[in-house]
């Protein structure tokens, strides 16, 4: 499940009415209201595995190699 209100994604602990506590691959717990959960894409399930997790947060471009180089001399 996905915590609209914290941006997390856990898997369900424990539903208590419309609270569900949620936990993280690390232990982390967390309660959320039902209302403000859905259930998780490929994408967000994916990041829950250490191996997944790298694949997801790794988003931005590689390094650039053989930038411009900046003449210091004077």
């Amino acid at each position: 499940m996905t915590d609209a209100q914290r941006a997390l994604t856990g898997q369900v602990r424990y539903v208590h009415g419309n609270l569900l506590t949620l936990v993280r691959p690390s232990g982390h717990l967390w309660e959320a209201a039902k209302d403000e959960c859905w259930t998780a894409s490929p994408q967000e399930r994916a990041s829950l595995t250490p191996r997944g997790a790298v694949r997801v947060i790794s988003t931005s471009a590689p390094a650039r190699r053989g930038g411009s180089e900046v003449d210091t001399a004077d």
